[in-house]
């Protein structure tokens, strides 16, 4: 299994924790930051669901070797770079909007959203060219 892979898995996993502690954290009350509940879903839905799915299709789907280089899955790092900048980012700015006065906080979001968006083009990017037919490949390669 590629390094990427494994990455995004246990990221996913990290994250999965996080937003079953956040969960219960906000179930007994214990938490004293507003606006957490929107960071929940988007820990849960981006952090673990996203990254899980984005690790196995990019594992999964053919195309790729595993002993590949850093080079040749550009896109796949870059999905992961940008998607965990931007969910930390949101992480931090999210409950400071409402603690803090100043817009800044509101653009930190809109950036975090930003980074988050870009993540997907960069995976579209990588995972296209895999999920051509058989017969798409085969022309590709004759093309070359």
């Amino acid at each position: 299994m590629p390094l990427i892979t494994r990455l995004f898995l246990k990221t996913g996993l990290v994250y999965f924790l996080g937003a079953l502690l956040v969960g219960i954290l906000l179930q007994v009350d214990a938490l004293g930051v507003p606006n957490v509940v929107p960071m929940f879903w988007h820990m849960l839905m981006v952090g673990w669901i996203t990254q899980i799915i984005m690790g196995v299709s990019l594992w999964m789907f053919p195309g790729r070797i595993k002993e590949e280089s850093f080079q040749n899955q550009k896109w796949a790092w870059l999905t992961y770079g940008f998607l965990n900048l931007g969910l930390i980012q949101r992480f931090v700015s999210e409950p400071m909007i409402i603690l803090s006065e100043g817009d800044h906080w509101k653009v930190l979001l809109v950036i975090s959203a930003i980074l988050q968006f870009v993540a997907v083009l960069c995976y579209v990017i990588e995972i296209w060219p895999r999920v051509l037919s058989k017969a798409q490949r085969r022309k590709k390669k004759s093309s070359r």
